[in-house]
């Protein structure tokens, strides 16, 4: 069980729920024509839901409790096998996030499994707290015309450390 965090309205349609080691990000508008999963590592999204993914990994850093939440060790390897199916020895997810732009749409790929429900236009993932820097630097790193929206990449919206100075 987690806390469910009050959205921020740069948010859009994401929402994010708070728990020990990791965090829920959801979207419950998810229709199959702006979203796709096509692997249970892959999703697809709008190029200008860029910002919102933004602001929702901004709530989970903008956290009072994220400075105690855990991190990888600077050397430490991730391990994703946590992701595979019961039963399974493969394939795991990539322990690093790519973001690619891919036409109107940017295919996000990660550490990560991909819930998504077309009949009900529900998509849900778990991200732990440990790879959340990363793919929030993926996203920043956008450029502008990849992503309209997005932070131009002069211009980043400040990282974790930077905001809480």
């Amino acid at each position: 069980m987690g806390a469910i965090q009050e959205p921020a309205p740069a948010m859009g349609p994401y929402r994010v729920e708070l728990r020990k080691e990791s965090f829920y990000l959801s979207r419950a508008d998810a229709v199959p024509d702006l979203i796709s999963a096509s692997s249970r590592y892959e999703l697809k999204v709008p190029s200008e839901d860029a910002p919102a993914l933004l602001s929702a990994l901004d709530q989970v850093t903008g956290h009072p409790s994220w400075g105690k939440w855990p991190r990888p060790a600077q050397d430490e390897r991730p391990d994703t096998t946590w992701a595979l199916p019961p039963g399974s020895d493969g394939p795991a997810p990539d322990p690093h996030w790519t973001v690619t732009p891919t036409g109107p749409a940017l295919s996000i790929r990660g550490p990560w499994i991909v819930y998504y429900e077309t009949d009900r236009a529900f998509l849900s993932t778990e991200i732990c707290y440990r790879d959340l820097e990363e793919l929030r630097e993926a996203l920043v790193n956008l450029s502008p015309e990849e992503s309209p929206g997005t932070h131009p990449k002069g211009h980043p919206s400040p990282s974790p450390a930077e905001r809480s100075r």
